[in-house]
């Protein structure tokens, strides 16, 4: 009888450890994070700014065509970078496919991109936002609800879309990355954080400054640049960065290449 109960005791403890352990890996398998697109801005401090001297500068890019339009999150949808990020992404391809926003060109002239309307943008990103689940089961937008809602939305519109993964490890992958701007495809960036980088540009200096926008938020990246920096002929330090539309007014800047504390995420968006 002893016997009988220390055995049952037992099973019945491994049974509680079970049912315990179950719903953490549930919950682990299923984690996703949520990208709210705060852009709490923190105050750039004195040692955020650098010089750099040379003796020439060597600057090598490669850009979508025009860029890709600059458009603003709507004041009275909250959270909501990816349906803004979506938006650019459909505004941008809609210079080649004129129905994925219907009477509404995003274009003018040479191309160069139309800003926010009134109307035909703001229905867009509407649509963008409930089709991407934004604030449904948590605040703002998983990656996941993002991708899926952009494509829905453009699969609607009779054309298809895919995505390729830019990212390696801890950061992006400057080979995928390159190729995608060179192919004139524009790349979604899911980030922890933007350092966000402006260099102003001198004859025998170079100017560099960021300021840190904490919050996970939604970008869309649309072009890299390599900058070689010589003292006589020698190369003495290489600085890379992504061109980056941040969805925060028509706010644009650099994000570093190379860094590997914002890159939740980055995808190629192509649509035919």
């Amino acid at each position: 009888m002893k016997l009988r109960f220390k055995k049952l005791a037992i099973f019945t403890l491994l049974l509680a450890l079970m049912l315990c352990l179950m719903p953490i890996s549930i919950v682990k398998a299923n984690e996703d994070s949520r990208f709210c697109g705060y852009g709490t801005t923190i105050s750039a401090q004195s040692d955020t700014t650098e010089t750099i001297s040379f003796t020439k500068r060597v600057p090598v890019s490669y850009q979508t065509v025009n860029g890709v339009p600059k458009y603003s999150q709507l004041s009275d949808l909250e959270n909501s970078c990816g349906a803004t990020a979506g938006a650019m992404v459909v505004g941008f391809y809609d210079k080649y496919y004129e129905d994925l926003i219907p009477d509404f060109k995003t274009y003018i002239g040479s191309g160069t991109y139309r800003g926010r309307d009134t109307v035909h943008i703001p229905k867009l990103m509407r649509e963008l936002y409930t089709l991407m689940r934004t604030n449904v089961d948590d605040v703002g937008v998983s990656e996941t609800d993002c991708l899926n809602g952009l494509k829905s939305y453009v699969n609607g519109k009779g054309h298809s879309l895919s995505y390729t993964n830019v990212r390696y490890g801890s950061r992006i992958n400057e080979t995928t990355y390159t190729s995608a701007m060179q192919n004139n495809h524009p790349v979604l960036l899911f980030c922890s954080k933007m350092d966000l980088y402006a260099i102003s540009v001198g004859d025998t200096e170079d100017k560099i400054s960021y300021t840190t926008f904490s919050g996970a938020h939604v970008a869309v990246g649309y072009g890299i640049i390599t900058i070689n920096y010589y003292n006589g002929n020698n190369i003495f330090r290489t600085d890379k960065y992504i061109n980056v539309a941040t969805g925060l007014g028509t706010l644009t800047g650099y994000l570093k290449l190379e860094s590997t504390d914002w890159c939740n995420a980055a995808y190629e968006v192509t649509i035919n």
